[in-house]
C-alpha cells in the first residue's frame, strides 16, 4: 500500500515536473553534529531541510569536503523528517564534512550542498621517540643540532622538551615537532626528553614520552699553557719537567712538545693535560719550547717557555715596608726578600737564626716562593732577621742576606734627619708670621695717617662755617684767606701722599672705599 503511495507521489511530480528539465530546486540542507570526535567511536552528525513539505522524498549524502565522491553516510527522507548519520569515526574523516541534498529517485530535482562543518578526529599519541641530526655522538661545539619528534600515532599533538628534566630555556628554537640547537656549546650537553600530547574537549589528556637521549657536546682544545719545572736526579743531573694544559677540550688529546720547528716528542691523553720530560744544563742556554694541542683537526699553539735555568748567585737583600696606626707609631712590618739572580729561587727567613715557617702568633710567610715575610711588631718580634736563597730544586747550596734588627723602640725612634726638618720648618714658618705682621703694622699706620688728615680738614671746614656765622664779613674775608691757605697746604700733602701710592683717584674716595672694605 506504501509503495502504491510513492508511485503516485512520483507520478504526480512527473506530472507538474515534465522532463524537460530540472525545474525545482531544494533548498540548502543544514549539517550539524560535533567538532571533534576520537578515533574509533560512533558519533551521529544530522542533516535537515528547513521547512520542507512533508511529501517530498529527499535524499541526503554525508561526505568529505575534500572526497565527495566517497559517501561515508546516506539517508532517504520520505516524510520530511531530518537525516541521522551515526559515523564510525576514522583518521579519514578529519576534515570538513559536507552533506548533499537531492530527490529521491527523481534526477528532476536540483540538489543543494549544505556549510562544510569541520571535524578534528583526536587520534591518542603513541610511540615517541627522538631522532638527532646529526647522531648525538658525534656534535661539536659551534655546530647545529636538530633533534625531532617522531610518534607512531596521534594527530593535533604539541610537543614540550625537556633537559635534564627541566623545561629547555627560551633560547631554543623550538617549531613543532623539532628542538634546533644553533651554537652547540658545553651547556647543551645533557639528557633530552620529548613529551607529546593531545586533548579532547578538555576533559581528556593523552601523552607520550619519549627515551632520554644523551647528548655530548664535544668541545675543541683550547690554547694550551705551558711551564716549566726542574728536578734533580740522582746522579746529579737535572731534568726539567715540561707541563701541557688546556683549560678545555674533550679527549683524545694530542700534545706535540716543539723546539723552533722541530717536534721533540709526541703524547696523547685521555686528559686535557701531559707532561714531558727534557735532559737539563744549568746556566747553559737550551732555547724555548712550546706545545701544540689538538683533537678534531683543529690545533693551537702556547705561548713560549724558556729551557734555560740559571741558578741562584749574588747579593741577597731585603727591602722592609712599614705601617702605622693611628698615633703614627709603627705596628707591622713587610719585608721582600730578592736574589740578584737565579730562576727558580727559594727563600727561607730566620729570626735570630732560627728558621721561620708557615704562620705563627707574629708572623706568616707568603708567596709561592717565600719571598715575603709579614710581622706585627712587639715584643715577641723583636730580634735578627735575615733570609737565605736556594734553588728550588736544589737546596744544597744559599746565599745569606744582612741581619736587620727589628724592635719596637728603633723602628719609632725619630732620626736625626727628620728632627732637623721638623725645625727648619718650624722656624721658617715663625719668620713668615713675623713678616706678615710686620707688614700688616706699616699698612695700619699709612691709612691712619690719611685718617687724621681728612678728619682735620673736615673740622676746618666746620669752624669756618661757624666764624662765617658770628663775625662780621671783613673779619670773615681775612680768616677765610687764611682757610684757604691751609686748604692748599692740605690740598698740597694730600697731592704727595697719592704721588707716592701711583694712583689717581680722588683721596677721599680711597679712604672711605677702605673703609668700606
Amino acid at each position: 500500500m506504501e509503495s502504491m503511495h510513492v508511485s503516485l507521489i512520483l507520478i504526480g511530480i512527473s506530472v507538474l515536473y515534465p522532463r524537460t528539465g530540472a525545474l525545482h530546486k531544494l533548498d540548502k540542507p543544514v549539517l550539524f553534529g560535533p567538532s571533534v570526535a576520537t578515533e574509533l567511536s560512533v558519533v551521529d552528525f544530522f542533516c535537515e531541510i528547513p521547512g520542507i513539505e512533508e511529501t517530498l522524498p529527499v535524499q541526503y549524502e554525508l561526505s568529505v569536503e575534500t572526497n565527495q565522491s566517497k559517501v561515508i553516510g546516506e539517508y532517504s527522507s520520505l516524510s520530511g523528517n531530518k537525516a541521522t548519520f551515526p559515523l564510525y569515526i576514522k583518521t579519514q574523516h578529519d576534515g570538513r564534512l559536507i552533506c548533499k541534498a537531492s530527490g529521491h529517485n527523481n534526477t528532476d530535482i536540483e540538489s543543494s550542498f549544505s556549510e562544510g562543518l569541520d571535524l578534528k578526529v583526536i587520534v591518542p599519541v603513541e610511540g615517541v621517540r627522538i631522532i638527532s641530526h646529526p647522531s648525538s655522538n658525534n656534535v661539536w661545539e659551534g655546530h647545529t643540532l636538530t633533534l625531532q619528534c617522531k610518534k607512531t600515532k596521534g594527530t593535533y599533538v604539541s610537543y614540550n622538551w625537556l633537559l635534564d628534566e627541566r623545561p629547555v630555556e627560551m633560547a631554543y628554537d623550538s617549531t613543532d615537532d623539532k628542538l634546533i640547537i644553533h651554537r652547540l656549546s658545553a651547556r647543551n650537553t645533557g639528557h633530552y626528553m620529548c613529551v607529546a600530547s593531545n586533548q579532547f574537549n578538555d576533559t581528556m589528556t593523552f601523552n607520550s614520552s619519549s627515551d632520554l637521549l644523551s647528548v655530548q657536546v664535544k668541545e675543541y682544545v683550547s690554547k694550551p699553557e705551558i711551564s716549566v719545572k726542574v728536578e734533580k736526579l740522582k746522579d746529579g743531573g737535572f731534568k726539567a719537567v715540561i707541563s701541557c694544559r688546556s683549560e678545555k677540550g674533550t679527549p683524545l688529546i694530542t700534545f706535540s712538545l716543539l723546539n723552533n720547528t722541530d717536534t721533540i716528542a709526541t703524547e696523547t691523553s685521555d686528559r686535557t693535560s701531559t707532561f714531558f720530560n727534557v735532559p737539563l744544563e744549568l746556566n747553559r742556554y737550551m732555547g724555548h719550547v712550546r706545545c701544540n694541542a689538538s683533537n678534531e683537526g683543529n690545533w693551537l699553539l702556547s705561548e713560549p717557555a724558556d729551557l734555560t735555568v740559571e741558578s741562584v748567585g749574588g747579593a741577597v737583600t731585603v727591602t722592609p715596608i712599614t705601617h702605622t696606626g693611628r698615633d703614627f707609631q709603627v705596628v707591622g712590618l713587610v719585608l721582600r726578600c730578592k736574589v740578584e739572580r737565579g730562576t727558580f729561587p727559594f727563600y727561607s727567613w730566620f729570626l735570630n737564626n732560627s728558621r721561620l715557617e708557615g704562620r705563627g702568633g707574629f708572623y706568616e710567610v707568603i708567596w709561592s716562593n717565600n719571598s715575603v715575610l709579614m710581622l706585627s711588631v712587639g715584643q715577641d718580634s723583636a730580634g735578627f732577621y735575615h733570609c737565605e736563597a736556594s734553588d728550588r730544586f736544589d737546596n744544597s747550596t744559599s746565599i745569606r742576606s744582612p741581619r736587620m734588627q727589628i724592635n719596637k723602640e728603633v723602628l719609632n725612634r725619630v732620626s736625626p734627619v727628620v728632627a732637623v726638618v721638623v725645625f727648619t720648618c718650624f722656624a721658617v714658618l715663625n719668620v713668615a708670621l713675623m713678616a706678615c705682621c710686620i707688614y700688616g703694622v706699616v699698612l695700619r699706620r699709612r691709612y691712619s695717617g690719611k685718617y687724621s688728615l681728612i678728619n682735620q680738614r673736615r673740622k676746618m671746614e666746620i669752624a669756618v662755617k661757624q666764624e662765617d656765622e658770628e663775625e662780621e664779613e671783613d673779619d670773615d674775608y681775612l680768616m677765610l684767606e687764611g682757610y684757604e691757605e691751609d686748604v692748599v697746604l692740605a690740598d698740597r700733602m694730600s697731592d704727595s701722599a697719592a704721588e707716592d701710592e701711583d694712583e689717581s683717584v680722588d683721596e677721599t674716595l680711597l679712604y672711605e672705599g677702605a673703609v668700606s672694605k
